[in-house]
């Protein structure tokens, strides 16, 4: 199905700014990465994850547009939430904890369409959400990180500062630059780009990531990873 991508973005960007959120075009203008992504699935009965509530301006903007979505939210605390909803699930729990993740996958039962990481933006909980709910979503679902610029700032686990952008060894952007070796690897493996078409010993030898990663997406201060 064909979009108008000026329209797409332009509804979605107008949305996200009455919902206050800092996805739209007054901030981050993640609207216009998401506009590409998200229109051919606005009127259908995705299955969807944001991770951060805090005041639920985001929880406000995916109930307007995702018009018959299951949707379903995550924070670690309720109390800064001011956007109460009968229609989306609200789940409290730490995205830092393996336990806690484990638990909200087995509950929820995954098959999730999108997830969006806009939690806290540390680099251990970035990366352990990743890991844990990138099994989660169904075949060719999206997983998005948000806000990828805290892997160069200190005190969010990177190496440097608004003044000095570095990177640490373990940041999240640097995990991510790895797994581009992950996404590679049947093809250097086998000369042959098409996945499917690896020969089966090296198939069962393949990590969950090299046999699950579809793509990369890099757009500044946001990755979109597709699952195979």
């Amino acid at each position: 199905m064909n979009h108008d991508t000026d329209a797409d973005y332009t509804l979605l960007d107008a949305l996200a700014v009455e919902a206050g959120t800092d996805k739209s075009s007054i901030c981050h203008n993640y609207t216009k990465i998401y506009a590409k992504y998200f229109a051919a699935m606005k009127d259908k009965p995705i299955k969807f994850l944001e991770i951060g509530i805090f005041q639920g301006n985001s929880v406000k903007l995916w109930e307007d547009y995702f018009s018959e979505a299951e949707l379903h939210f995550i924070d670690i605390v309720a109390h800064p939430n001011q956007y109460q909803s009968g229609r989306s699930h609200y789940h409290y729990l730490d995205q830092g904890n393996p336990l806690e993740l484990r638990k909200f996958f087995e509950e929820s039962g995954g098959e999730f369409d999108v997830i969006i990481d806009d939690g806290g933006h540390l680099m251990q909980q970035q990366i352990l959400s990743f890991l844990m709910l990138f099994p989660a979503l169904k075949s060719g679902g999206l997983y998005v990180i948000e806000d990828l610029h805290t892997s160069y700032w200190q005190n969010y686990g990177g190496g440097g500062s608004l003044e000095h952008p570095n990177p640490s060894p373990g940041s999240t952007t640097e995990f991510l630059k790895r797994i581009i070796d992950d996404l590679n690897y049947t093809g250097a493996r086998t000369s042959c780009a098409d996945h499917d078409k690896t020969p089966l010993d090296i198939r069962l030898n393949l990590s969950y990531i090299q046999e699950s990663l579809q793509s990369l997406h890099f757009y500044k201060s946001l990755c979109i990873a597709i699952r195979n």
